[in-house]
């Protein structure tokens, strides 16, 4: 199961920088499957990494000579469970450009250090989380940022090693799709994935639209990262929950376009005919759509003109 995590600095990334590769390379040897990024608040897209960022890491063993910057913006941040910056200013600045995404939004060291503690990480702490920026000094400097940024960061891979930050996702069917619902929680959960289920509970008639809109809405604000609706056809649930503004639900009857809704559209709910579709398909539609990351690219410049609509 991939966890997906960003990490945000300035317009000078290489805190980000370095914070990216030290997450990936902890999370290779401990053989977890992490999507991991990096982005600058006012970086310059493209932009190659400073020469000393580039010497630390090579010192662990890490080299990074390829990465290029990029910029953040609301489309990146919605792709992530986790996004880590690394001062309290940066942190504001996430939080005021997404506030549907805060329970996301963290200080990279206070998140560590939490994790290490136990401690629920959207508790309040009065304490100075933040990673001093080496940009311009020397490269000491930045052997002691990399250093500071390390330990945070295996801490955090400590934690995913051993199930945190799993993908949430909520899933919701009318009474045509009941049974199939059980199903596929029960398939979830097998493989460690935390779901929630917002009904209904028999296979007496409901309303499908009701129970669109409040898996549609938890996803939209953030609490959960995909949604499944599943009713008859599955068309009545995707009709309903594409009107809720920052969903873009798909109607999945294969495995490839669920691979496609996913890598190409962000699709964030899916939607399922139980009536159409057996359940060994759609549990294998199921598994694509959720493994499945978004591509970016060319595709977030489409992907941005439907929010815009």
């Amino acid at each position: 199961m991939t966890k997906s995590v960003l990490l945000i600095c300035t317009g000078n990334t290489c805190r980000s920088f370095m914070a990216e590769h030290l997450l990936r390379h902890h999370a290779a040897r401990a053989q977890l499957h992490v999507d991991v990024a990096s982005a600058g608040l006012g970086a310059f897209p493209g932009d190659t990494a400073n020469e000393h960022a580039v010497e630390a890491l090579r010192e662990v063993g890490i080299e990074a000579t390829e990465h290029r910057s990029r910029r953040v913006h609301l489309h990146l941040l919605e792709q992530y469970d986790l996004i880590l910056s690394m001062t309290a200013s940066h942190k504001e600045q996430l939080v005021a450009m997404a506030p549907a995404l805060t329970g996301r939004i963290f200080l990279l060291k206070e998140f560590a250090e939490r994790m290490e503690r136990g401690k629920d990480p959207a508790e309040s702490i009065e304490k100075d989380y933040g990673i001093s920026d080496p940009f311009g000094q020397s490269l000491d400097v930045y052997r002691q940022s990399r250093d500071e940024i390390n330990l945070a960061v295996q801490a955090i891979v400590e934690y995913l090693r051993e199930g945190g930050g799993n993908v949430r996702i909520a899933i919701g069917a009318d009474h045509g799709g009941f049974m199939a619902k059980q199903a596929v929680i029960e398939h979830l959960k097998e493989q460690g994935y935390d779901v929630e289920d917002f009904g209904t509970d028999s296979e007496e008639s409901c309303d499908y639209p009701d129970i669109a809109h409040e898996v549609s809405k938890s996803v939209a604000e953030g609490k959960f990262r995909l949604g499944i609706l599943i009713c008859g056809t599955g068309i009545g649930m995707s009709m309903a929950a594409n009107k809720v503004p920052g969903i873009r639900a798909a109607l999945c009857g294969d495995s490839y376009s669920a691979r496609m809704a996913r890598s190409h559209n962000d699709s964030n709910v899916l939607c399922l005919g139980a009536r159409v579709t057996g359940l060994g398909l759609m549990l294998d539609i199921v598994d694509v759509y959720v493994e499945e990351s978004f591509s970016g690219g060319r595709h977030s410049t489409r992907v941005d003109k439907i929010e815009k609509f």
